[in-house]
């Protein structure tokens, strides 16, 4: 080596050793200095971004507009403007998790860019393998799943004196918890006694006993309903997790989380890392350290970093596995997928490599009433066809124009009857539509210039909303026998003046003899799985021979066993603040039925 670069030295000085060697340098960014504003397509409808640079720099980014969804993609903007500006990259990287908002944020990065006359090229990322730093550490408790069940074990846990490191795969916390209403069972809770709502913990199992068709693990449904109340009075009070909930006059079963989940997720993290707690998001971890048969930690990698984490206790609070279609059972594919992108199954997977037991593997959660999202992912309507049947001038036809159901039936009559039909759709008329359309803007699911493109598309895509001036041309765009539609809106009209139908509904309201009307396509959905990780009453995962995996504990819905086939209403968030709270008082040595 040090031969062939004496050759090249003297090549190059018999060449003239008169000549200057000149050093090429990178282009300057040149750009013209000011703001610039642009738009790209997120999740909910489009992110607008004003982009300030100067010659040579992205300077500072704000958000004119954006309609993301609240705990997921409103949290990821944040973090993508400060990528962008640390970095000085575009396209900047990928939030997991909010993926749909990271590609809206970057094409309106890039064209605020390419406005300001910028080379694009000069902002991408450079290419190249970097070795990850080697971080070793020791924490009494490493939380993995930075969601209901893990934000709530953590905080537990730290309350109760220990340190905590929590970590999350996603680039933002939340997970499957940021989408869900927060309607928490309080069965047992001051709250409820205090408000004279009768409740009990034997009405409790026995009502989810008899919703999931005794599908139910027993052992692990007894330690929901003897500790929900204690763990949603910690929940609510100022001297535990003092989350902000609603408290109609009355009570009930369940109480509502204010800014549903994604404000109850909010106000945990804020908690946790105000209180010194580690979080660490894009961070998923890999693999259980095991030493002895016992687990004393975990492998986890960031983008730039690989940790060895050693701790007394490991709780997995992982989420379910609905988004990984080789777990999903083949029966349940059918459907269209409404859930967290992380649910992946990972927590299963790590657990089962140390011989963990699983139960109700062939349990997924289904619901109807979902429309399909312009991103493909099924979005649940409740809202929305409450507030349409409500009004009372909306229903159901499958196919062929014809109604098949009680509208505003049991959820699991529905779902079944759904399942004999190859399609359906809601028709309504002007007032239900707009009653519709209302109860879902509110709930900040989509936007009033959302529907405003879905008609303009008149079928084309997804979602599939269509208009037509009377009953016989929206039954030709949803390719129904000719007439049908007709014959059924004139049927449903003489069941109003009689006040119901074959079916038992009550019916309040004629859909309107006069035009325009309006058909969405409804789907069933399925997102919460009901299997996963075996439990003992002290929250530790199980082995095959039923003996507790020391060191091993599990919280939320990688636990399986708790529902049966299908979910009671409030109880998978309320499953997820009760079993993280136990399993986060489980590792401080703390009684959960205290």
């Amino acid at each position: 080596m040090k031969k062939l670069v004496a050759c090249l030295l003297a090549l190059a000085m018999v060449a003239g050793c008169s000549s200057t060697t000149t050093t090429t340098e990178p282009e300057a960014k040149t750009m013209t200095p000011g703001t610039y504003t642009a738009t790209g397509e997120g999740y909910h409808g489009d992110i607008t971004i004003s982009v300030t640079v100067d010659e040579t720099s992205i300077t500072s980014i704000e958000v004119v507009e954006e309609n993301e969804t609240e705990g997921i993609g409103k949290d990821a903007l944040p973090n993508l403007i400060d990528q962008a500006v640390n970095s000085q990259m575009a396209p900047v990287d990928v939030i997991s998790g909010a993926t749909m908002t990271s590609n809206g944020f970057n094409t309106a990065l890039e064209d605020a860019l390419i406005q300001a006359g910028a080379d694009l090229s000069q902002f991408a990322k450079t290419e190249g393998e970097t070795a990850k730093e080697e971080v070793e550490e020791t924490t009494d408790v490493v939380v993995v799943g930075a969601g209901g069940a893990g934000l709530t074990a953590a905080l537990t846990a730290q309350q109760n004196g220990k340190s905590v490191i929590l970590l999350e795969k996603m680039g933002v916390t939340g997970g499957a918890s940021s989408m869900a209403g927060a309607g928490t069972v309080a069965t047992g809770s001051q709250w409820q006694q205090e408000d004279g709502y009768e409740d009990s913990p034997e009405q409790l199992k026995q009502d989810m006993l008899e919703n999931g068709h005794y599908h139910n693990d027993e052992a692990t449904l007894d330690i929901f309903v003897n500790t929900v109340g204690s763990a949603f009075d910690w929940l609510v009070s100022e001297d535990g997790a003092n989350v902000p909930y609603s408290r109609p006059e009355g009570g009930g079963r369940t109480y509502s989380g204010k800014g549903r989940g994604a404000g109850v997720i909010a106000s945990l993290s804020d908690s946790f890392t105000n209180g010194g707690g580690t979080l660490r998001t894009s961070t998923p971890a890999t693999e259980l350290i095991v030493e002895d048969g016992v687990v004393t930690g975990v492998i986890a990698e960031s983008n730039t970093t690989r940790y060895t984490i050693h701790a007394d206790s490991v709780i997995l609070a992982t989420g379910g596995f609905g988004a990984d279609s080789e777990m999903v059972p083949e029966e349940y594919l059918q459907y269209v997928y409404a859930g967290a992108a992380g649910a992946t199954g990972d927590g299963i997977k790590m657990a089962e490599a140390v011989d963990a037991d699983l139960i109700n593997m062939e349990f997924v959660n289904t619901q109807p009433n979902s429309m399909i999202l312009p991103s493909g992912l099924g979005q649940y309507t409740n809202p929305g066809v409450g507030a349409a049947y409500g009004v009372g001038s909306a229903f159901l036809v499958n196919q062929d124009g014809v109604r098949f159901t009680n509208e505003q039936g049991n959820a699991w009559d529905l779902m079944e009857a759904m399942k004999q039909n190859e399609a359906q759709y809601l028709i309504m008329d002007q007032a239900s539509f707009d009653a519709f359309n209302n109860a879902m803007i509110k709930s900040n699911i989509y936007t009033a210039e959302n529907v405003e493109e879905w008609l303009a598309n008149d079928g084309e895509g997804n979602p599939f909303m269509v208009q037509a001036a009377t009953l016989e041309e929206l039954g030709t765009k949803l390719n129904t026998p000719e007439g049908v539609l007709t014959e059924t809106a004139a049927q449903f009209n003489e069941d109003a003046a009689a006040g119901t139908d074959d079916y038992g509904r009550t019916i309040n309201s004629a859909i309107s003899e006069e035009g325009p009307y309006y058909a969405l396509q409804l789907y069933i959905r399925y997102y919460a799985t009901l299997g996963g990780l075996h439990i003992n009453e002290n929250m530790q995962v199980l082995n095959t021979a039923q003996e507790p995996i020391q060191g091993l504990y599990a919280a939320g819905e990688v636990v399986g066993g708790l529902e049966g086939d299908v979910y009671l209403g409030g109880s998978l968030f309320g499953w997820a603040v009760t079993s993280g709270h136990n399993a986060g008082l489980a590792v401080c040595g703390i009684d959960i039925y205290e």
